[in-house]
């Protein structure tokens, strides 16, 4: 077989809207050992203007079985994930998917399941784990410099007081600011913390003419009943008050947030 070594491994990319174009293209070009062969999209034309010729245009749904492609990546609206990966999967292709990795549990399960049957790598894109005040922040608890953390707040605000003619504001499954900017949230919290013990989300529609979720707030809570705190102990109690009114011990709380009307 093929190695880096040798050549470079050739990436098919699905999806060439706003993440498509801004992010995936980008950084796929710029990464030595991968070359962009090929993209699904239905604007053949915006393509060939943004990439240039070489690269060649299939139909959305041809891509995962196109020849001598090695890595699909997946940036279309989040309904089609997990079908194209699975496509992609079947078809031996190693896969990267854009958060969010699927639309429920059994989707991803059976993702993962597929990619280790197939022996093929299959991969999420969390772009923000890089971002500079993430890297920041895990450093500073990775050395102890703020001590035990009890409670993390981290938000993303907008003001985008229009609705938009766009799915991602649209009506359609994987739609709204809870799918669109929970995965980057809820990611920068596991990769810091690791799984909580449970998860809290209130969200809502609140702008004229919404659609879909455009305000949240998502509450992650460590250290509850039965489970570690940070000295290594069972937590006291049950789900609220316990026997002999003992609350839960909850020692560490992350609060996430996202608003377009910030």
């Amino acid at each position: 077989g093929r190695t880096m070594a040798e050549v470079d491994l050739n990436v098919g990319l699905i999806g060439f809207g706003f993440a498509g174009q801004t992010f995936h293209a980008p950084l796929i070009r710029a990464t030595p050992g991968l070359r962009l062969a090929a993209v699904g999209s239905s604007d053949a034309a915006r393509v060939a203007a943004a990439l240039g010729e070489s690269v060649v245009v299939h139909p959305t749904r041809d891509l995962p079985t196109a020849p001598d492609i090695d890595i699909v990546v997946i940036a279309t609206p989040n309904e089609f994930h997990f079908p194209l990966a699975l496509a992609a999967l079947k078809a031996g292709r190693h896969v990267v998917v854009d958060k969010p990795f699927a639309l429920n549990a059994e989707e991803a399960s059976t993702l993962v399941e597929a990619a280790a049957a197939a022996g093929r790598v299959l991969s999420v894109f969390h772009n923000r784990r890089w971002d500079s005040d993430f890297l920041t922040l895990a450093k500073l608890l990775r050395d102890g410099t703020v001590g035990r953390p009890v409670e993390l707040q981290s938000a993303f605000d907008r003001f985008r007081p229009t609705v938009r003619a766009r799915w991602r504001e649209g009506a359609g499954p994987g739609a709204g600011l809870w799918w669109d900017l929970g995965p980057h949230l809820v990611d920068q919290a596991v990769a810091l913390f690791g799984a909580p013990d449970a998860i809290s989300l209130d969200a809502a529609m609140l702008r004229d003419g919404a659609q879909s979720t455009d305000w949240f707030v998502a509450t992650l809570r460590y250290g509850g009943a039965g489970a570690p705190d940070a000295a290594g102990e069972e937590g006291e109690g049950g789900a609220g008050a316990g026997a002999g009114g003992t609350p839960a011990r909850s020692p560490m709380r992350v609060v996430l947030r996202a608003s377009v009307l910030s």
